[in-house]
């Protein structure tokens, strides 16, 4: 025998499922993060500073809205004190974050956060 309370807890799964599964159907539901993209362009400075080195850029792929963002900031896979934050607009200019390499050693960036801002 279901106590009441079991029954209520059991329909709201169902609810949300259904929910969850008409939306996933209808639509791509994708978190903030996912439209965020890291590239590395050629620059002189970059490859001054350590032969190899690269800008790393971060770039929103999304059509239409900003995120706002927070990185972790890893050399020589040590992570390090501090973190970027910014925000991602959607035009095509993509935030310059710091060189790939430097002294020779590898420099990269991890999201750790990401969220969509308020709409104007």
């Amino acid at each position: 025998m279901i106590s009441t309370f079991g029954k209520v807890i059991t329909s709201s799964l169902l609810l949300v499922a259904t929910a969850l599964a008409s939306v996933g159907a209808n639509e791509q539901v994708r978190l903030p993060r996912s439209f965020l993209i890291f590239d590395e362009i050629i620059d002189g400075r970059c490859q001054n500073l350590s032969a190899g080195g690269k800008l790393q850029v971060l770039l929103n792929t999304h059509p239409s809205r900003n995120i706002k963002f927070r990185l972790i900031r890893y050399f020589v896979d040590v992570r390090q004190n501090g973190r970027a934050t910014g925000i991602a607009e959607i035009s095509d200019t993509p935030v310059k974050l710091g060189c790939t390499r430097v002294g020779g050693r590898v420099q990269r960036w991890e999201v750790e956060r990401a969220e969509f801002t308020p709409d104007q």
